[in-house]
């Protein structure tokens, strides 16, 4: 009978520990938490103003064949990012690339030279259109709309061979 003489100890220390971790835990664990994202150094650490444009959506597109629903996207963030050089690179290797647009092209460029800010981005868009043109690049290759698919033409079954086995 002598231990609930030290409950109430016990219980008042118990307290005072959950206290204590509870006002040292969220500092703690924001600390620790802060230098483990600094280890892991493949995690974003920039904060943007403005969230950045959606390029998986026309891409996503332009992947799967459609064209010209990829450059009406482009343009659709063009129209809230005019000052993305990313954006201009990929409409360009579309409508010079398969589309062969020449007109429409020269007018990306245009707008591309004179919404980006740094020379080094207007280097690189100039040299992407000038590669394009040459020849020595051709994105998109695989999807040249001028190409017609051969026909196939499935014969009936009497015209078959034997199936093997």
């Amino acid at each position: 009978m002598a231990f609930l003489h030290y409950v109430p100890h016990v219980c008042l220390m118990v307290a005072i520990v959950c206290t204590i971790a509870m006002l040292a835990g969220y500092p703690a664990a924001h600390w620790i938490g802060g230098r483990l994202a600094d280890f892991l150094s493949f995690l974003p650490k920039e904060k943007f103003q403005k969230p950045q444009p959606a390029l998986g959506i026309p891409a996503t597109k332009a992947v799967r064949g459609d064209l010209h629903g990829a450059v009406e996207a482009y343009e659709e963030l063009l129209v809230d990012h005019p000052h993305e050089q990313e954006i201009y690179c990929r409409l360009l290797e579309i409508v010079m690339g398969p589309l062969h647009l020449d007109e429409y092209a020269e007018d990306v460029l245009r707008r591309g030279l004179a919404n980006l800010k740094l020379p080094s981005e207007k280097v690189v868009l100039i040299n992407l259109s000038e590669s394009i043109r040459s020849g020595s690049y051709h994105p998109f290759r695989h999807f040249d709309p001028r190409q017609t698919p051969p026909e196939v033409k499935i014969l009936p079954p009497l015209f078959r061979g034997p199936r093997p086995g």
